[in-house]
């Protein structure tokens, strides 16, 4: 019989010698195969072939750094300092190689400051980067301001006012003090001639693995990477069990990296994956810190339930309207034409944006309730193309597929002419799915 996927991730992660070639596909759609070759005993049959795996991300890596450097360089000499974290950082400034580590977007920390913010926006753009808009508008920052897009289209560069989100009911002045004291801690790097900020070695397993992942968004969940960014950052820097769980307290956050360890802890060499499995001890360990992951979305969904519920009926009427359209089947272009009223397009602000999207992911929730099961990608597609086109906004509706073991998964998401809308939150989809066909059809 063979091994669930989870199972897999956790087995070959602990314990790289056992990986074979039946667990290829599922090592390369999780982007593991950098990263294993580099576990791999030299005459382990599967490194050879995992050799390609990590070319190939040492290879983005090197684009990606290319035009980081590029912007982090016109900040540098306008004095606007940078904090650079997560995934990128960890893959250029902590393992063997580059090729190691698989990331999505880059992520950087700048000064929460508005003017701070908006220089920084406005000389991104004078070089030829592109935002989504979102710096423009502070009513509709979070614990990011902005979202850039670079001139070679190989970074998404995520801009960071703080180093945690707020969905797991952290308060803005507790993640406040979080990323004040993260500056604090900060080592000054000099990236060849490049002033920099990276995290301190504590605080960027506890802070940016651990509290990043258990108090951000993905509360309850994890990823492959965490597990291995905690084995790199221990071995690199001699980090200890004891100290790191003295970091922790001193931060208000024992009880989540101790729950967080019963689930990933590499010294244990113990890792579990299944969200189902993660979930309760993830959570438990927020609620001994005083968070609560449900209390704190259902604060954020009635605030803005106060704003959006004159959108509520004819959003109802998109879902609906893009339910039967799944049900009926055929060509989605067809349904999606019918959709889209003549006439040009016009740009909605971006919080109209916003506050229809999340309308239609309430009505979706509430009418496909076993969503996380069956997968409601299409009719959520559909009825947020509806809702935006009929309010002029120029989006697109894309289909894609990705390779999974055994097969291909299919998937629909919507972009505009900007690309991947970020209250859609599926910004990977682009590096993970090849487009099938858009509509409207890209010129």
């Amino acid at each position: 019989m063979t091994a669930p996927p989870f199972s897999t991730l956790e087995r070959v992660l602990t314990r790289p010698d056992t990986a074979g070639p039946g667990d290829l596909g599922t090592i390369r759609a999780a982007g593991l195969g950098g990263a294993l070759h580099s576990r791999l005993p030299g005459e382990h049959p599967l490194r050879g072939e995992l050799r390609a795996d990590a070319l190939r991300l040492g290879l983005r890596h090197a684009q990606v750094r290319a035009e980081v450097r590029a912007l982090l360089e016109v900040w540098a000499a306008e004095a606007i300092p940078a904090l650079l974290f997560k995934g990128f950082a960890l893959a250029e400034f902590e393992y063997a190689a580059p090729g190691e580590r698989i990331y999505g977007d880059v992520d950087v920390l700048l000064p929460g400051d508005p003017e701070v913010v908006w220089r920084a926006a406005h000389l991104a753009l004078a070089h030829g980067w592109h935002s989504d808009g979102q710096h423009a508008d502070p009513t509709t920052w979070h614990h990011e301001t902005m979202h850039l897009y670079s001139p070679g289209g190989h970074v998404r560069l995520d801009v960071h006012r703080s180093v945690v989100g707020f969905r797991a009911g952290v308060s803005p002045q507790r993640a406040a003090v979080l990323t004040a004291g993260l500056w604090a801690r900060a080592r000054r790097s000099d990236w060849a001639g490049l002033p920099l900020h990276l995290p301190g070695a504590l605080d960027a397993a506890v802070l940016n693995v651990a509290l990043g992942r258990s108090w951000g968004g993905d509360s309850g969940g994890l990823k492959p990477a965490d597990y291995l960014d905690l084995q790199v950052l221990a071995a690199r820097h001699g980090l200890e069990p004891a100290a790191l769980a003295a970091h922790a307290a001193s931060l208000g956050a024992a009880h989540t990296w101790a729950a967080f360890l019963r689930v990933c802890d590499p010294w244990r060499a113990t890792l579990v994956l299944d969200p189902a499995r993660t979930r309760p001890v993830i959570r438990s360990g927020l609620r001994g810190d005083g968070l609560h992951a449900r209390l704190g979305h259902w604060r954020e969904r009635f605030g803005h339930l106060r704003r959006v519920w004159p959108l509520l009926p004819v959003s109802l009427l998109d879902v609906l309207a893009a339910r039967g359209a799944t049900a009926r089947g055929r060509d989605p272009r067809d349904h999606l034409r019918r959709w889209t009223p003549p006439g040009p397009v016009r740009r909605l602000p971006l919080r109209a944006v916003q506050d229809r999207i999340m309308v239609i992911g309430w009505w979706t929730w509430v009418l496909y309730p076993r969503q996380r099961r069956r997968g409601v990608c299409v009719p959520r597609a559909y009825a947020s193309y509806r809702s935006l086109r009929r309010g002029g906004h120029p989006v697109r509706f894309v289909s894609g597929v990705a390779p999974v073991p055994g097969g291909v998964h299919g998937h629909a998401w919507i972009e505009d002419d900007r690309g991947a809308v970020e209250a859609y939150g599926e910004p990977e989809n682009r590096r993970r799915f090849r487009e099938l066909f858009s509509f409207p059809a890209q010129d």
